[in-house]
């Protein structure tokens, strides 16, 4: 069992089913965790983009179904902080997203599509892979926030 201390152990907050109304305990989990490890100056940035990444799970993952088990992790490595969302929808690179309108008129913008382009902001560095098991796709989401660890809470994100 990890020491509950050790900035550089691993914490997880499994959910089955993920569903919108859990997103409040991702939130929690994430504030609690980042605060123990030392990176509560991250915090905000990393609860928008985890919550958005859950979000579009529950909501485009699955075709309207609650989606598999879903797992967060959150680790410290050095000073930055890295988050591993894995999920079993259909797999999604957020390479291929849609780069966003941000130059028509607001009223003339479809409703959503920022939302990886928000994610992207908020940490400094994400990978995704998906691999295929014995229990179906495996979608692994890695999110970096790089000196979360040094940043200031009332300080810039």
């Amino acid at each position: 069992m990890a020491d509950p201390f050790d900035a550089d152990a691993e914490r997880v907050l499994e959910l089955s089913p993920l569903t919108l109304d859990r997103l409040g305990d991702i939130r929690q989990f994430l504030r609690v965790t980042l605060a123990e490890l030392g990176c509560a100056g991250a915090t905000d940035a990393i609860v928008l983009a985890v919550d958005e990444v859950c979000a579009n799970l529950v909501e485009h993952a699955t075709d309207g179904i609650s989606p598999g088990p879903t797992r967060v992790s959150v680790r410290r490595s050095g000073i930055d902080a890295i988050i591993v969302v894995e999920d079993r929808g259909h797999p999604f690179d957020p390479a291929d997203a849609p780069a966003p309108d941000l130059v028509s008129d607001w009223i003339d913008r479809p409703i959503g599509g920022l939302g990886w382009f928000l994610v992207k902001q908020m940490v400094d560095e994400l990978s995704y892979d998906s691999v295929s098991t014995a229990q179906g796709m495996l979608n692994r989401l890695t999110l970096i926030k790089r000196g979360a660890a040094s940043a200031s809470p009332s300080g810039p994100v």
